[in-house]
């Protein structure tokens, strides 16, 4: 097994295993063209970070997608990629005009009353699909992509998560050393937590 840096094509099955890993949550609702291009954009990006988990087979077992700096990440690939989203956000627009409200509600996931200044590297995503569960990748990309973070200089990273995410996740997080800094209500109404390490 080997760990690669994305710095400019998405590997083959990127999407795929995001769809897997992540069945019935938001981001997978808005479609494979979309998360296409929001991890082309966020591979793309200088702050974007994106590594990938490879067998000895060089087929695709997993991958961990972040930022080097949380604060304003999302609107400026978004700014930066206005074309490109436009088309596909039309689209979602025309088909499922609530999900627009709810994407743009949640840009910026931290809490104002925490004083979360967004001054840290974050975990966006992490995802083996379902049936690579339990073989330790998800923990080497993990410890892959804080290993990079701190090649950067990046003194803590944080990630988001769901509340009632069941008990082993949250466990799996802590046991890696993160600590929960809060909790806040993402929009519609769902509980979510914020945890932080330091690096």
């Amino acid at each position: 097994m080997k760990l690669k840096v994305i710095t400019d094509i998405l590997p083959k099955d990127f999407v795929s295993i995001h769809e897997q890993a992540f069945e019935g949550f938001f981001l997978t609702s808005l479609g494979s063209r979309f998360l296409f291009l929001y991890y082309t954009t966020l591979v793309k990006s200088s702050k974007g970070l994106v590594i990938c988990l490879f067998d000895d087979s060089d087929n695709l077992i997993g991958f961990a997608a972040g930022t080097k700096m949380s604060k304003g990440f999302h609107k400026e690939i978004l700014l930066r990629n206005l074309f490109s989203y436009f088309y596909v956000l039309l689209h979602l627009l025309m088909t499922r005009p609530v999900s627009i409200i709810r994407l743009f509600k949640n840009l910026n996931k931290n809490n104002k009353v925490n004083d979360d200044d967004g001054n840290y590297a974050e975990l966006l995503s992490i995802a083996v699909p379902p049936n690579r569960n339990g073989n330790g990748y998800g923990k080497k990309l993990l410890a892959g992509f804080e290993e990079i973070l701190e090649s950067f200089g990046s003194e803590k990273v944080a990630l988001t998560t769901d509340f009632y995410s069941n008990e082993g996740v949250i466990a799996f997080y802590k046991g890696l050393g993160y600590e929960i800094a809060y909790d806040f209500i993402a929009y519609p109404n769902r509980r979510m937590y914020k945890l932080i390490k330091l690096l």
